[in-house]
C-alpha cells in the first residue's frame, strides 16, 4: 500500500494541465471558468494530499474526482461533436484527474494511517 504522493501528482498534473490549457488554447468564456476552476482545484487537492494526506483530504478528492469526470468528461464529448481540436487535451485532463482521484480512493488505508 502506497502513500498519497502519487495521486497528488496527478492531481497537480490534471490541475497543471488545466491552466496550460487556459492560456494557451481556450477562448469561450465557459470553457475559461471550467479551465480556470480546474486548475484551482486539481492544485489545491494535489498540494493537500502530497503534503498534509488525511481521511478528509482523499474525501475531498473523490467528490472532486467525481465533478471532474462530469465536467471534463462533457467537455469532450462536446469537442468530439463539435470537432473542435483539442480533444486530446481534454481527454489529458480528464484522465489526469480521473486517475488522481481513483488512486487516492484506492489508497484510502494509507490516509486513515497518517
Amino acid at each position: 500500500m502506497g502513500g498519497l504522493k502519487l495521486p497528488g501528482a496527478l492531481w497537480i498534473i490534471g490541475g497543471l494541465s488545466s491552466a496550460l490549457m487556459v492560456f494557451g488554447v481556450l477562448d469561450e468564456p465557459i470553457l475559461l471558468a471550467l479551465g480556470v476552476s480546474g486548475a484551482i482545484v486539481g492544485l489545491a487537492i494535489g498540494a493537500r494530499l502530497a503534503s498534509r494526506p488525511g481521511p478528509d483530504v482523499v474525501r475531498l478528492s473523490n467528490v472532486a474526482g467525481i465533478a471532474w469526470l462530469i465536467a471534463f468528461g462533457a467537455l469532450t464529448v462536446v469537442e468530439v461533436v463539435m470537432q473542435m481540436g483539442y480533444v486530446l487535451s481534454a481527454v489529458q485532463i480528464l484522465a489526469f484527474g480521473v486517475a488522481g482521484a481513483l488512486l487516492a480512493y484506492s489508497r484510502r488505508a494509507a490516509a486513515a494511517s497518517a
